[in-house]
């Protein structure tokens, strides 16, 4: 079901710009630079500048890429792959944690509560137990540093010199629409090694779908003949050799696949073990399994060490326990082709098709969680928790600002025009920072755990999103269910 609406909303938000030419992307992570290409020429959507001096203006050769659409993808590209990368997953830490009574040999529950749901509990499940486990999430990323995906533009800021006088480049916007989804899969398993260490597998199976259009470009050119107060239009222009201030359309692109993404280990022991407090550490290996060029992965190994802390009070009345629990934890992740740029081929004065990838470093993950377990009776517990990612403080993550230039010299239209005088207006859009930055993302997470029939657990979650930096997710569901013996 999650699958048919994705392809169902990106068949709908492509049809919203029916009239711009598909391109079919080699895969999903190039969606976006697609859409904004010449299914004809291979042409990547650029602002051109003519730089070598010629009066006629006709020659292709005489004008250079001043800002090359692929490159903007970097960003999006890397704060998907840091998405991915930072789903939260719900614990895989059995749901009835039993011991066995080493004078009598009989088993008896050691917790009085199911446990978290998407922070580690830091209790192991026992020597010899075993627990399996399944969990469902469907992300729909709606905004991007608070901006609708659906209504993006980026901006060219102009100032590049010319050969035409003394005339620099006006600024240029390209509006940008993106619907990006992703939903996860998850089965876990969970052995108990001693009585004090555990190990536990993940293996996701992800769905991915990027639907985009480019449309509404604009040259802030004026009239483009040079008189009040214009430029040629061959300072800056859409297409090399001609003049061509105004494009409706660039084009569009969508594509989604499926597959199994990064093999997950972790391995935790206790640390400290009392009536009302437990201590534990341990690391999550995920190992780069997924094809990263399909968002299906992150494309690098990373490690994350953590520990991990719960608290148990004495139960009060009819029952209710109250259970404390947090955990802090720290990613690295490698070189990935998602931390890298597109790199176009050059075919004369334009840029496109094929693209090449480079590598860039991943940013580090500072994760947090806090939050209680509210155990009512031995059937039902409520978990809330908050749940932070410092991204890059170590290593930062390519990002954009929204910039915003005033009194700019309206396009008057397709030709130049020498009587026309040109209004006002202001050019707005996305650029790039400059620099890699971190940021934080903040999350509610809001749950409920069953015991149905024995040790047999399933739970309902809601992960509500607090903030607005980088990609959005503001409202995802989780439902799972998982088993201990």
């Amino acid at each position: 079901m999650a699958r048919n609406s994705e392809f169902f909303f990106a068949a709908v938000f492509l049809i919203a710009s029916a009239g711009a030419q598909a391109q079919t992307a080699p895969n999903v992570s190039q969606v976006l630079v697609y859409s904004a290409t010449n299914p004809t020429t291979g042409a990547a959507a650029a602002i051109f500048t003519q730089t070598t001096a010629d009066a006629s203006h006709t020659v292709q050769s005489d004008y250079t890429v001043t800002n090359d659409f692929a490159q903007m993808t970097r960003a999006l590209n890397a704060n998907i792959a840091t998405a991915l990368s930072i789903i939260p997953l719900s614990s895989p830490a059995s749901g009835v944690i039993q011991r066995t009574d080493p004078a009598t040999g009989a088993e008896w529950a050691e917790s009085s509560t199911l446990g978290p749901i998407f922070t580690e509990r830091a209790e192991t499940i026992g020597k010899g137990h075993f627990y399996i486990g399944f969990s469902n999430q469907d992300f729909h990323f709606t905004q991007y540093n608070g901006t609708s995906l659906n209504a993006l533009s980026i901006l060219d800021e102009g100032g590049a010199k010319s050969a035409v006088g003394n005339q620099i480049s006006t600024p240029a916007t390209i509006g940008l629409g993106m619907d990006v989804r992703l939903s996860q899969d998850i089965a876990f398993l969970t052995y108990g090694v001693t009585d004090r260490f555990d190990v536990s597998v993940g293996l996701p199976v992800v769905h991915s779908a990027v639907a985009a259009r480019t449309y509404n470009g604009v040259i802030y050119t004026g009239n483009g003949a040079g008189t009040n107060g214009s430029n040629c239009w061959c300072v800056n222009t859409f297409t090399a050799a001609n003049p061509d201030p105004l494009q409706s359309q660039f084009g569009q692109a969508s594509l989604g696949k499926t597959g199994f993404g990064d093999l997950l280990i972790r391995a935790k022991g206790t640390i400290i073990r009392t009536p009302h407090a437990v201590v534990a550490a341990g690391a999550d290996l995920r190992a780069p399994t997924g094809n990263a060029q399909n968002y299906l992965g992150v494309g690098a190994a990373s490690l994350k060490p953590f520990v991990a802390v719960s608290f148990y009070s004495k139960p009060l009345r009819s029952g209710i326990v109250l259970s404390p629990h947090f955990d802090v934890g720290w990613q690295f992740t490698g070189n990935s082709v998602l931390g890298g740029a597109l790199i176009p081929a050059i075919s004369g004065a334009y840029d496109g098709r094929p693209f090449t990838t480079s590598k860039g470093t991943m940013p580090d993950v500072f994760s947090w969680a806090g939050g209680v377990e509210l155990a009512v009776g031995h059937r039902s517990t409520f978990v809330a928790d908050i749940l932070g990612n410092q991204v890059g403080w170590i290593h930062g993550i390519p990002s954009t600002i929204t910039a915003s230039l005033s009194n700019q010299l309206l396009p008057t239209g397709p030709t130049p025009d020498k009587t026309a005088v040109p209004t006002q207006g202001n050019a707005e859009g996305l650029v790039a920072t400059g620099r890699d930055v971190s940021f934080g993302q903040y999350n509610g997470s809001f749950g409920y755990k069953l015991r149905v029939a024995g040790n047999l657990i399933v739970n309902v979650n809601a992960l509500v999103r607090f903030d607005n930096n980088g990609l959005t997710a503001r409202l995802v569901p989780l439902f799972g269910i998982g088993y201990s013996f």
